[in-house]
């Protein structure tokens, strides 16, 4: 066990201390898109990359560019604090009078109270800071805001607050301002009264001290939704990524800076056990998360016992996570791996692909001792399925133009052929960029790396089957180096050149 650290190395079961649960709904999007960093540094700018879930079960890949100014720095912890007190004052004026209106109505004591901090004038300063920094940053947004009556995802420059007056200040009548006075961006307004919002345990959350705790807090509850409560991993990269901290090479730091927070969220039930171990076979980390007993109590988890919410849940995922599961892969995983894989990725055809591999290697003498593991390892992987092998998908696109199937049910098929055809030229492109020599060395250093990876099956195949999945992994290297368009963004270049063509 040298290799990894857990939670049952360091300290014995925790007693949660039982407290009611105080519910505070924050608006989704900026929960999601880790508005709120980690740190505490005065950062002007940063960017955050990833993937996220549409409401009708699709994947899209996001970035959101998040700058402030020099002065006053990003919006931190603290921020986050005062951002979920501020989120139950504005809810319970959409509870009283039906909905959010601009402005919003607060004193620095209730902010205070909210948060149970003791009362000094430091705290309206800070509340001040707070305010401007809200106004000051800028969300830069490529796919990253949902907007709730649209029901999409927009690219588009945001703020959260678009103003806010100061107690104190002079209004427009003359007189000075008795509150702050909240004007929230139109987005926000839209999001808060049309309810995308995602409840969180507000008392559960105020006995949190640490940064990355805090960070963590609200994740937790997606991460375990949509795992329905079972145990979920985080590769340790994305998550550093997610809260704005440093990444550590060394497994004993990484363990140590992440080891205090965890172990907070023992201490408060939202996580029962935690560990962070090296992946199979690699340099990189994983951490392994279990939800606790009081998280699981939350009435967003309550869906998970009534069956029609279930179904409703399961409708959302994609339909090869059925196929994983008939060929044994644990429940768990094929979810986990639906929130992690892109949306357009062909999933279905590498796994067809890698069965046909170990098809080929059950001719010989052996056969692959883990055949699921394989399977795992070619989606993972993201494995180019070369051109010449005929998947189901490509042999339904083929006998439906040959049996002049529902034009409706061809063209989508054509279409999504055609979308993987063309990854297939871009990246064929960049293989004839090579010379022989380039060519050669490249496939000899993923071979080594292939045959690393998966020993057993790799020193068993013929030659030339093991040229064709090194060439296939080439092509997921240089696919990911590729900027190509998404799937919709590219049926609209084709849509408009079938117009103008």
């Amino acid at each position: 066990m040298g290799n990894q650290y857990s939670l049952s190395d360091e300290m014995a079961p925790v007693v949660v201390e039982e407290t009611p649960i105080d519910l505070v709904r924050v608006e989704k999007s900026l929960h999601s898109l880790g508005f709120f960093a980690s740190t505490t540094n005065k950062q002007a700018s940063r960017t955050v990359t990833q993937i996220f879930r549409r409401p009708d079960g699709q994947k899209i890949q996001a970035k959101a560019v998040i700058e402030g100014i020099p002065s006053l720095g990003l919006p931190t912890t603290a921020d986050r604090d005062k951002y979920m007190a501020f989120m139950k004052i504005a809810l319970d004026q959409r509870e009283a009078m039906g909905k959010i209106e601009n402005p919003i109505h607060f004193t620095g004591s209730d902010m205070i109270k909210l948060l149970r901090l003791r009362k000094g004038g430091f705290h309206y300063d800070e509340i001040n800071d707070w305010c401007k920094r809200m106004v000051a940053t800028t969300i830069m947004s490529e796919s990253s805001i949902f907007i709730a009556d649209r029901r999409q995802f927009l690219s588009d420059t945001f703020h959260v607050f678009d103003r806010v007056v100061l107690v104190g200040e002079e209004l427009s009548d003359g007189t000075r301002s008795e509150h702050y006075q909240v004007y929230l961006s139109h987005w926000q307004l839209t999001n808060l009264n049309q309810g995308y919002l995602l409840p969180l345990d507000f008392n559960a959350y105020l006995r949190l001290r640490r940064d990355i705790s805090k960070a963590l807090f609200g994740h937790l509850s997606v991460w375990f939704y949509a795992s329905r409560g079972q145990t979920i991993e985080k590769r340790y990269q994305d998550l550093c990524q997610l809260m704005n901290i440093r990444a550590y090479p060394h497994l004993s730091k990484a363990s140590s800076v992440l080891g205090p927070s965890l172990d907070e969220l023992v201490e408060i039930g939202y996580l029962s056990d935690w560990e962070l171990t090296r992946v199979a076979r690699g340099a990189e980390f994983k951490l392994v998360l279990t939800p606790g007993r009081r998280l699981l109590t939350l009435p967003t988890f309550s869906n998970f016992v009534n069956p029609e919410a279930r179904a409703a849940l399961d409708a959302t995922l994609p339909s090869w996570v059925n196929d994983l599961l008939t060929r044994g892969v644990a429940e768990r995983k094929a979810r986990q791996m639906a929130l992690d894989i892109p949306e357009h990725q062909p999933v279905l055809d590498q796994i067809e692909y890698a069965e046909h591999l170990i098809a080929q290697d059950r001719k010989g003498r052996s056969k692959i001792s883990n055949p699921v593991g394989f399977i795992l390892w070619t989606i993972e992987q993201n494995l180019v399925v070369p051109e010449d092998f005929e998947t189901s998908e490509r042999r339904r696109c083929r006998q439906a133009a040959e049996t002049e199937q529902s034009e409706m049910q061809w063209r989508a098929l054509r279409l999504e052929e055609a979308y993987q055809q063309y990854c297939r030229d871009q990246v064929k492109l960049r293989v004839a960029e090579y010379s022989t020599e380039r060519l050669e060395s490249a496939l000899r250093d993923h071979m080594k790396v292939i045959k690393r990876e998966q020993p057993e099956w790799f020193s068993r195949i013929p030659a030339a089957t093991q040229r064709e999945v090194a060439m296939s992994r080439l092509q997921t290297a240089l696919l990911e180096e590729v900027s190509l368009p998404t799937f919709e963004a590219w049926r609209k270049s084709q849509s408009q050149q079938s117009l103008f063509g």
